[in-house]
């Protein structure tokens, strides 16, 4: 069979292997913690297993589990393994395959043994040896994670991962995860605390994702807890008898979160020498669009991507696309749609101009969009792309996928070369936006960070537009170039300062990078002299045999040459070189400074400079103060700012971001190993090239060797169906897994749950692995309720949103008013939903050009309650007051829908905005000057200046999300006036007529 007809089986949980079956042990409870100060959290993650059945005697347990991408799992006391009886025993940080030797020499001599190892950036596996029978084990794992902007300015996104779907391809080397799943018998206990403390009063707490219990003011356990600002202060709990089967997501807004900050933390620890300095700003500058550029939308349309309804991930990206298209510079621009899965599929053979007509054909081709294309061979679509782009223009290319692959090197590795490649002149940037609760951070992170682009996260029934609309805006801003960070410390220019400066110094790039290698000239200057010196050989020698056999040592290669690092650099930062600025988009920058930069006692930095260039010769400077920070002060506990700085340099080593020059490819990889593994040792990570192990020396040696397995167990796996042409299939309830010995073995359910599985590639799973909880018990088929074979799921938790603003009544449709009757209107929603349901789109219309250089605009859309029933909100058929209320996406969907190219509304979108007045009424608002213009274009200009006027005012809430939009309407208004020579502004007609209409 090809890889594409055998999906990868993830089991995920807490599990040991006996005679090739896998048993799982039952999860007790998860208790997680989080604190969040600012822009960073640290999280404490308590998992406690029970190895129940003592028939099993004493066993090695595995299980993985996930972490964002961007977390740095580390520091003092980040893995610990507690026993029954109180005794912690603490995991030291080792090169990795020392930590290998170690755990499996004390499991040899029957010692209670653990280790974690990093499977991807993403996924982390930990292996526990030598469990008593009856006993429980509790493995404690700490990480500091930074936090990302969320939808709304000042805005943060912390996000917890619940499970790992199985991933495309083959997995990690690394990876033991057996084929075998297992399914939980029993629910898990959940808990989680996560404190909020802000420098400015919270404004609004929420949950995309789960309901969560609020709790305003400071933790009355901390010092002088009464005297605490109490609006700056706030606790989340969530507690779950049930399994968590999508990702925990907690936002928080508070004033002067996007401003520009720099916080320095001197290490407590008397160890290290050293202060971390963390610069993070959201920039928000206006430059002009760069002048013409191609657009490519790369779309993931595997299995992996299906689903239901209106929510189902392809359903998103179908929405993102419409939104996305609608948003793109109407003058000048290339643009193309790639959909890729098994294989890749372009719209059309080379980008096209962006027009009314080419727009018009990729809504149609979005419209009929379905997760029909197999596997996710992602490599291989970003190849055809980059092969085809346009090289006479800059080029951005947006990747829309749930990251669900395992080829990561292979993937960032396309990406960095072809963008390293590209002139300087038609450069490549690429976007990335992860769809879908599941979707891989290391990919869809990794992705923008090697392509000089951004990236950004929606998940399940998530909103998604303020999101698209980040990407674009840092899509359409030109490149900012040698950006640089002068840390405030003398001859300190930043590690990124540009590649020109650094060949200048060549001396100092040595110890700026931290590493120098010792030369073969250097090593023989240290000699004896008489064995040093040089002796005349003789080209004929009698005394020579040529037909002597080669001595024993003769033909042997020579060992590696030893890597021998130099002292750490004063100045270590990351990321190495800064290649992307973007507005709306949040930059972070960290830097170590160690002696001779600085020591301890000495003075702080008071100010750090960013700056950059632009290709106008401009120069863009930034002065930020610095402020110490007091998020640690214990030295048992790691230093989170140092922590995260060190995990960014080594993922700079890891992209080959580094100054490492004149190396054979040997050299420069042990090279980079050596660094990693001595970033790794200092500041306790786990990484590619270190594992953290912990062993139980408080027994005596061998006391459990003397348990052992006296009678095995069969696990059965579920029967998973194949791949049977351009849908996916698999079984409504595929059977759960039986234990034929002992009778009473039980099975736990997915990772921080028990065990689970989820299977991707050609197959969509029914039911996903949970990871907080157990799986889910597999209920028997409920035949009624099935769409093409597979059963449909139960709708997700509803969101919750503390002391927020609530929702306008505006987001229910009414069918009073406007258009035809009721019943015309319900008829009307049936028949567009019939044809949607069937794969089929809603043919565009007509169109009828008006004026010189305007778009054609289309016919009157369909009727605010059709369009609503049309995407799948039907289920109030009986009540004709009211159809469904609308998410904010389907109703910026249906009103963008009516906008053309160049950024005009047809009037249709009256009827939408819910505006009955005639356009002839609303025309007298305008200038006598523009009352005079032909009809179709004052209906035009009408419609897009009350458009305009209803975004501001009925969806103020979401202005990042129709930003783009308003702005390109805008532009149409203004090339009107000024085609006309009106004087008027456009915020002036915008309140006259948006006053009228609404």
């Amino acid at each position: 069979m090809s890889r594409f007809h055998q999906p990868y089986y993830g089991v995920h949980g807490l599990y040991f292997v006996h005679s090739h079956s896998t048993i799982a042990l039952p999860l007790v409870n998860v208790d997680a913690t989080a604190t969040m100060s600012e822009l960073s959290a640290r999280v404490s993650l308590v998992q406690t297993y029970h190895h129940a059945e003592t028939s099993y005697g004493t066993i090695e347990a595995r299980y993985t589990f996930p972490l964002p991408a961007r977390a740095a799992v580390g520091g003092e006391g980040a893995f610990r393994m507690v026993k029954e009886d109180g005794t912690v025993v603490v995991g030291v940080v080792k090169e990795k395959q020392e930590a290998k030797e170690t755990y499996d020499k004390a499991v040899k001599d029957g010692k209670l043994a653990a280790i974690m190892d990093q499977a991807t950036p993403d996924v982390f596996q930990v292996s526990v040896g030598n469990i008593l029978p009856g006993e429980k084990v509790k493995i404690e794992i700490s990480f500091v994670v930074e936090l990302d902007e969320d939808e709304e300015n000042d805005s943060v996104r912390f996000k917890l991962p619940t499970y790992i779907s199985t991933r495309y391809g083959a997995p990690p080397s690394s990876s033991t995860t057996p084929k075998l799943p297992s399914v939980s018998a029993a629910a898990s206990y959940f808990t989680l605390a996560a404190s909020i403390e802000s420098s400015s009063p919270i404004a609004k707490i929420g949950s995309p994702s789960h309901t969560i219990e609020t709790t305003l003011g400071p933790d009355p356990a901390l010092p002088n807890a009464s005297q605490l600002p109490f609006s700056n202060y706030a606790k989340i709990n969530l507690t779950s008898q049930s399994p968590l089967d999508k990702d925990f997501v907690l936002t928080v807004k508070s004033a002067g979160l996007d401003a520009p900050r720099c916080l320095a933390e001197i290490h407590p620890s008397q160890d290290h020498d050293s202060v971390a300095l963390s610069l993070t700003m959201v920039p928000r500058f206006k430059l002009p669009d760069v002048p013409k550029q191609e657009f490519i939308f790369l779309v993931d349309r595997s299995g992996s991507m299906g689903g239901y309804g209106n929510t189902s991930r392809i359903e998103v990206a179908k929405k993102a696309l419409v939104v996305m298209l609608r948003s793109l510079p109407h003058k000048d621009s290339l643009f193309n749609i790639v959909s890729f899965g098994s294989s890749h599929a372009s719209l059309w053979k080379e980008s096209k101009a962006y027009n009314q007509k080419t727009l018009e054909e990729a809504t149609s081709c979005v419209d009929q969009m379905h997760a029909d294309f197999g596997g996710t061979e992602i490599r291989n679509a970003l190849e055809y792309v980059f092969k085809t782009r346009n090289k006479e223009r800059p080029t951005s290319v947006f990747v829309l996928t749930d990251g669900d692959a395992w080829q990561l090197d292979e993937v960032l590795e396309t990406v960095k070369i072809s963008v390293a490649s590209a002139s300087k002149e038609a450069y490549l940037r690429v976007f990335s936006l992860g769809i879908g609760n599941s979707a891989s951070t290391a990919m869809v992170e990794g992705i923008a960070r090697v392509g000089n682009g951004s990236s950004s996260f929606v998940n399940d029934s998530e909103s998604f537009t303020g999101k698209t609309s980040r990407l674009l805006k840092a899509a359409r801003s030109p490149l900012v170039r040698n950006i640089r960070v002068g840390w405030g410390v003398d001859g300190a220019v930043g590690v990124a300062a540009s590649t020109a400066e650094k060949e200048k110094q060549s001396e100092e790039s040595k110890m700026e990078d931290g590493f120098e290698l010792l030369s073969n000239s250097e090593t023989d200057a240290t000699l004896p002299q008489g064995e040093a010196a040089s002796k005349k050989v003789s080209l004929f020698d009698t005394s020579a045999d040529a037909n002597e056999p080669l001595s024993a040592g003769d033909g042997i290669p020579p060992p590696p040459t030893p890597i021998t690092l130099a002292p750490p650099s004063p100045i270590q930062q990351s990321p190495f070189i800064i290649r992307a600025l973007s507005p709306a988009t949040r930059l972070y920058v960290y830097a170590i400074l160690s002696t001779p930069a600085w020591t301890k006692g000495s003075a702080l930095p008071s100010s750090v400079f960013l700056r950059g260039n632009l290709d106008s010769g401009d120069e863009v400077e930034l002065e930020v103060p610095v402020t110490v920070t007091k998020l640690n002060e214990d030295a048992s506990r790691p230093a989170p700012i140092h922590t995260l700085a060190a995990r960014k340099i080594i993922q700079d080593l890891e992209d080959g971001q580094h100054s490492f020059k004149d190396l054979d490819a040997d050299t420069l990889e042990r090279t980079v190993k050596a660094s990693i593994i001595r970033l790794g040792v200092t500041y306790g990570l786990t990484s590619k090239h270190t594992s953290v192990v912990a062993v139980d020396e408080s027994e005596v040696a061998g006391a459990r060797k003397a348990v052992q397995l006296v009678q095995p167990a069969v696990v059965v796996a579920p029967i998973m169906a194949q791949h049977t042409g351009c849908r996916s299939s698999v079984p409504l309830s595929a059977p759960a897994p039986r234990m034929s010995a002992p009778a009473k073995a039980k099975s736990a359910g997915g990772f921080f749950g028990g065990m689970g599985v989820r299977m991707r590639s050609a197959v969509q799973s029914a039911q996903p692995a949970a990871l907080f909880g157990s799986a889910p018990a597999q209920a028997a088929p409920d035949l009624t309720n099935t769409m093409q074979g597979i059963a449909i799921p139960p709708p997700s938790p509803g969101s919750s949103s503390f002391y927020a603003s609530p929702l306008p009544e505006a987001g229910s449709v009414r069918l009073e008013g406007g258009g035809g009757s009721e019943d015309e209107d319900e008829a009307e929603a049936e028949a567009m939903s019939l044809e949607l349901e069937k794969g089929k789109s809603v043919a565009p219309p007509q169109v009828v050009k008006k004026r010189k250089g305007a778009a054609p605009a289309p016919p009157s859309a369909p009727s605010p309650a059709s369009r609503a029933a049309a995407f799948g909100l039907r289920e109030a058929r009986d009540a004709k007051k009211l159809i469904h209320p609308l998410s904010d996406a389907d109703k910026l969907d249906a009103l963008v829908r009516q906008q053309a190219f160049d950024g005009s509304f047809d009037v249709a979108v009256l009827k939408i905005c819910g505006i009955t007045k005639s356009v002839a009424d609303l025309a007298n608002a305008l200038p006598a000057e523009l009352q005079k213009l032909e009809k179709n274009l004052l209906e035009q200009l009408v419609a897009t200046i009350c458009a305009m006027a209803f975004l501001k005012k009925k969806m103020g809430g979401e202005k990042e999300a129709w930003m783009p939009i308003w702005e390109k309407a805008s532009d149409f208004v203004e090339e009107v006036l000024g085609e006309h020579h009106v004087t008027a502004k456009v915020e002036e007609l915008e309140a006259s007529v948006g006053g009228q209409a609404l």
